[in-house]
Formats: structure tokens, C-alpha cells, sequence
């Protein structure tokens, strides 16, 4: 039986259309791809950098052995820091994060989203907005209306992370004040939520996912451009009248200076990934949103969420702009 791959059906193309195929491109893949997850085992960054990789080995799209690697430490830092380092080597690929786009913003690091060659971003990483089930709060309005009467809290995990800038942006869009209590894991957000320590709390949906399902707490709203795969009946804060989204890239770069021949061959081949029924599984289980978008597209997707990111922060006071 024949395999048909990414890479026949990117040179079929090209040759159909007349175009010459570069040598480094009709070569490719010749080598061991290594694929770097920046996190450790069983995380979101791993789960999805694995769920890629399976894929391209149960559908044969790439043509050589893959080698997962795990390098964390540093929020990121040290394995986005390594491939990097590996500027030109088109057999290095790594997944993207909110801390891709975050860690260097609060963090001294070597390396920002700029020293990368986008891919692709595969899916979007959003937050939602939780209450508890017998809180007084039934919608965002409602919420809304409390924090201008008075105190209200919302908790997320870290001072500066994604929750925080999703809380800040509901904030401003709302012309509300609120407290912010930057809380460890998801374990500990939604404890501090079902103990009534607080009165919302920010948090990415897999970790707020078996409460919801179980009824004890209840999801507003979500800070996507669209409604999550998963949680099809939460707004969004945007249909809702709140001016704002905020998501992360699930995504895929690989290190600087590699050929467009190569970044088009990648592009082709996660093409086939997404239409693949495990992937859309993976969607699902994990509550993302897929919207695919490539190469120059993506490069100004991430320059843009960066930017906001940083503006944000810095319009709370915690980095200097």
C-alpha cells in the first residue's frame, strides 16, 4: 500500500503547478525530528505537544524517527530557551503557550516569541469567568453591578499571568474596580472559590472542568472570539457587551532562520494534523476553540497578543512598559 504523506502532497502540488522544488525541500525530512515540550509531563503544553506527535505517527506524516523531549523549568524558559539555541535546524519544532508569550515579559530571558519561526497556531487557549452554583451572581451584568456598588474579589493563578490580564480586561471593558488574589494551582482557585473566599475566579477551563460538570460552580462567560468547543452554552464576554478577548496560542514554532521551503512544508503536514479525528477529540476534551491560522498570519498573531499582554501589565503595575 502506498503512504501518502504531508510531503507528497506538498511536492505534488508544487510540481503541478510548474513550481521548482529547492534540493533542502525534495530532501526533507531526512532526520530524527526532536520535538521539545517546555513543561513537564502531563500538562496542557505536553498533552497537546503529544497528541501532534501521535498523530503524525499514526498517519505516517513524517517520514523519520520523533523524539519527545521534556525540558522545564523557569515557567518556559529553559526548553524555549534550547530550541532557540537551535536557530536554523529545521528538525527542532516546540508547542506554544500562554507562557511563551508571558514569561519573557516578567521574566529576564534570552528569547521572546520573535526568535522563532511560526507555523502555526492550532487552537486557542481561553479563560473563563466561575462562580460558585449558589452564588448571587447568575450572569456577568449582575456581577457587574455588585463591583460598582462595592467590594468584589476574583482570584487567578499568579500575579501575572493570563488571569489576571483577562480579569484586568473585563475590568476596564465593565468601567469597574475589583480586588485581585493571585491564588497557586487550579486545586487551590477553586477552593478558594467554593470556601467563598472570593467571589469569581479566572481560570482555564480544564481546571474548572469537573465542578462545572458536577454543578457546583457555574461559568459566565469566556474570553474567546468564539464559544468554546466544549462549553458551547457560556457566552462570551464580547456577545455579552464587554469589548474584550483574550485567548493564548496553542501553537507551533520552530527555531529562527529556517527556509520558507521548510516553515510551508510544516504548514502543510499540521494542515492534515487538524483534520485528523484525534485531534478534534483532543479539542474537545480540553474545551479550546480551533481556529487555525499560519505562518506570517500567526507571526502577527502572537506580536499582537504580546503586545496586549504587555500592555496590560503594565497598566497594573506589574511590569514596567
Amino acid at each position: 500500500m502506498i503512504k501518502r504523506n504531508a510531503a507528497s502532497c506538498l511536492m505534488a502540488t508544487a510540481l503541478a503547478a510548474g513550481l521548482a522544488i529547492p534540493a533542502a525541500a525534495q530532501d526533507y525530512p531526512s532526520e530524527r525530528l526532536t520535538y521539545t515540550v517546555a513543561f513537564g509531563p502531563g500538562g496542557g503544553n505536553d498533552r497537546m505537544s503529544r497528541t501532534v506527535v501521535d498523530i503524525l505517527r499514526k498517519y505516517d506524516l513524517y517520514d523519520g524517527n520523533i523524539v519527545v523531549e521534556n525540558r522545564e523549568g523557569g515557567s518556559g524558559a529553559v526548553g524555549f530557551s534550547y530550541v532557540a539555541s537551535k536557530a536554523g535546524d529545521p528538525y527542532r519544532l516546540t508547542s506554544t503557550s500562554g507562557n511563551f508569550i508571558g514569561t519573557p515579559l516578567v521574566a529576564d530571558t534570552d528569547w521572546t516569541y520573535a526568535d522563532f519561526t511560526p507555523i502555526g497556531l492550532l487552537a486557542s487557549d481561553a479563560m473563563l469567568m466561575v462562580v460558585r452554583a449558589d452564588s448571587e451572581f447568575t450572569d456577568v451584568d449582575g456581577f457587574v453591578e455588585a463591583a460598582k456598588a462595592g467590594r468584589v474579589t476574583i482570584a487567578g493563578s499568579g500575579s501575572a499571568g493570563p488571569e489576571r490580564v483577562t480579569a484586568s480586561l473585563f475590568a476596564r471593558s465593565a468601567d469597574i474596580e475589583f480586588e485581585y488574589v493571585p491564588i497557586g494551582s487550579g486545586g487551590e482557585l477553586v477552593t478558594a472559590l467554593t470556601s467563598g473566599s472570593v467571589d469569581a475566579v479566572v481560570a482555564n477551563p480544564s481546571e474548572v472542568a469537573g465542578q462545572l460538570e458536577a454543578g457546583s460552580l457555574r461559568a459566565l462567560a469566556f474570553s474567546d472570539t468564539a464559544r468554546s468547543t466544549n462549553n458551547p452554552d457560556i457566552p462570551t464576554f464580547q456577545e455579552l457587551g464587554y469589548d474584550f478577548t483574550f485567548s493564548l496560542p496553542r501553537g507551533v514554532v520552530m527555531p529562527d532562520d529556517i527556509t520558507p521551503e521548510i516553515r510551508d512544508w510544516w504548514v502543510a503536514t499540521l494542515q492534515e494534523v487538524i483534520q485528523k479525528p484525534e485531534w478534534q477529540e483532543y479539542l474537545a476534551k480540553n474545551g479550546m476553540s480551533g481556529t487555525p491560522i499560519w505562518g506570517e498570519e500567526f507571526a502577527s498573531y502572537l506580536e499582537a497578543t504580546s503586545t496586549q499582554y504587555r500592555d496590560t501589565l503594565a497598566e497594573i503595575g506589574a511590569i514596567k512598559n
